[in-house]
């Protein structure tokens, strides 16, 4: 039994020890698809994708595949749909294991039915003006939709045709001042010297999007019904990233999703770039997932890139997202307080341990 995780380790702590742990139990093997430099909140990695792979390998991963930046700053639902097609297309997972509030996974199964046969209440909702999150919630009625985990575990079933097990989150929770299972109560007391952030190249970014128009973030994801004009008159109205976040938010726009459409604005990320995953790249492996990585290249539906050469023999779309991913880690590298040169993804080496 090989067991696929999608995962984001921003940082890696000990409630995500205990899910590799829990899940080891019955797996021969656990394959992780993890977020790139960039992930699904709409900000900086704390630490990049090469560093968080050896984590994550030193923890008990043993084969981890990068997902692209173009998939892990979509919405919980494109990000749990590209995260699963990596995982299908490797041809060697068996089984999706996530960590959840609620470790029922046939409640969680009948919640994710209700929510595709409530899909006409949700859309009512939405023209009312409400987020889909909030429509959503109305629309279900369901506690499981309180808690993150559980909305990203709704997802995971949606997409997935593989057998899925829920394992229960412990700690307090998301977004609470537990530093021992919650990543972002880490990140607060990470120094801004030593790790990226978004915040440290604000400069840049503001500049990026004073230089666009409302036609330009029109061409970006999740940006339509006159946001983009909304999106401009902030830019040109403020002084910093937090308070553009705050003056396009409304009760139809939650924080997460504007986070994500300035930075992928900032990336130069479109509409365009939103194509089925190319590739499936390999970030590192140790021993056994060396074994898992071999057996994949013979059975998996997508060519394998284990390094920059590798993608002189793929097909257009497939470069062209290689090379998104390049530029995008250029800019990444001006979030250290000691920014970094360009180049980096391209002399990248996987991790082997």
């Amino acid at each position: 039994m090989i067991t696929g995780i999608i995962c984001e380790f921003n940082p890696f702590h000990s409630g995500h020890k205990y899910l590799i742990d829990t899940v080891k139990q019955s797996a021969d093997g656990v394959v992780c698809v993890m977020s790139g430099n960039f992930v699904q909140r709409g900000e900086f990695a704390v630490y990049d994708k090469f560093t968080r792979t050896k984590t994550a390998i030193e923890n008990g991963a043993d084969l981890v595949l990068e997902l692209p930046c173009v998939y892990s700053l979509m919405s919980a639902g494109g990000f749990a749909k590209y995260a699963v097609q990596i995982l299908e297309a490797s041809n060697i997972v068996d089984r999706i294991a996530f960590g959840a509030e609620c470790d029922d996974i046939e409640k969680l199964t009948d919640t994710a039915k209700k929510i595709k046969k409530s899909d006409d209440i949700i859309k009512e909702k939405l023209a009312e003006g409400l987020s889909y999150p909030a429509a959503r919630k109305i629309a279900v009625q369901s506690d499981i939709l309180d808690t993150p985990n559980n909305i990203l575990a709704l997802e995971y079933i949606s997409n997935t045709k593989l057998s899925c097990q829920a394992v229960k989150r412990i700690g307090l929770g998301h977004d609470t001042d537990d530093e021992k299972f919650s990543a972002s109560a880490i990140r607060k007391t990470l120094s801004p010297e030593k790790i990226c952030t978004m915040k440290n190249c604000e400069v840049a970014v503001l500049a990026k999007l004073r230089t666009m128009s409302a036609d330009d973030f029109l061409m970006i994801d999740d940006v339509s019904e006159g946001l983009e004009n909304r999106i401009v008159d902030a830019v040109r109205s403020s002084l910093s990233l937090e308070e553009i976040y705050d003056k396009i938010k409304t009760k139809r726009y939650t924080h997460s999703r504007i986070r994500r459409i300035i930075l992928r604005a900032y990336l130069g990320i479109t509409k365009d770039h939103s194509k089925d995953v190319p590739y499936i790249r390999i970030l590192g492996f140790n021993s056994k997932g060396q074994e898992l990585a071999a057996e994949m290249k013979k059975k998996a539906l997508l060519p394998i890139i284990t390094k920059y050469s590798d993608i002189k023999e793929l097909s257009e779309d497939a470069k062209a997202l290689f090379e998104l991913e390049c530029r995008c880690t250029d800019l990444y590298n001006l979030g250290y307080k000691t920014p970094l040169p360009c180049g980096t993804e391209q002399r990248s080496k996987i991790v082997i341990i």
